[in-house]
């Protein structure tokens, strides 16, 4: 967590993490937060998916969703927020972003949005090139009548827990569209602890490439 109260998002477990530059300021955010430029190493083995060409040249997300950990009580108001209005249901278990406020031997109440990733590996890895990027607001977003429900984009999630969820009646993979540019689980938060940062010349966070120069 840095000093103002924003995590840099951990991840898996035996993944290898460096910085190539120091933490990228994006912007004035609640007194200056930021969004680390972690990267890690992807790992070995796809289970025989081919990858498209590295690395991918995307634009980057006009918007990420930031979140205060400081302030951020566990409700889980996020994340009803996130399926009612993306499914028409409560559900915990396709919500686009998480908390995990269930496990106690594993407690971590603070929620885990999709960071949108500079260089996505979801996208990279999709044999179906069903990850797309969003026009308007530069999410990644899966096109569902593409997607085939093979759960490469979850497996290659470099983020613990991975950002992208199964949805197991549809048999599709789901994740964080930025609600078209008004995230609800915004909104939602009576915490305030939630903050959707935009800038239209592209928002540098996430999985930023192996050796990338940002």
């Amino acid at each position: 967590m840095n000093g103002k109260g924003y995590t840099n998002v951990p991840l898996k477990e035996g993944w290898s993490m460096y910085k190539e530059k120091e933490t990228t300021t994006v912007g004035s955010v609640r007194a200056g937060a930021k969004v680390g430029t972690e990267q890690v190493k992807p790992k070995e083995g796809s289970r025989g998916v081919k990858a498209f060409t590295l690395p991918i040249s995307v634009p980057p997300s006009k918007g990420v969703l930031l979140v205060n950990d400081k302030m951020c009580g566990g409700c889980s108001s996020c994340v009803f927020a996130c399926t009612l209005y993306n499914d028409g249901v409560a559900a915990p278990s396709i919500s686009r972003i998480q908390v995990d406020n269930i496990r106690f031997e594993e407690w971590d109440a603070t929620a885990k949005p999709c960071l949108q990733c500079v260089e996505p590996l979801c996208m990279r890895y999709c044999p179906t090139n069903s990850i797309k990027v969003d026009g308007k607001t530069g999410a990644r977003i899966i096109d569902e009548k593409a997607c085939i429900g093979c759960q490469e984009c979850i497996k290659h999630c470099p983020y613990d827990p991975p950002r992208i969820r199964y949805d197991e009646v549809k048999k599709k993979a789901v994740k964080c569209n930025l609600c078209d540019g008004d995230p609800q689980c915004v909104k939602s938060c009576p915490f305030g602890a939630l903050t959707y940062y935009t800038d239209p010349d592209g928002v540098k966070t996430g999985y930023m490439g192996e050796g990338t120069q940002l």
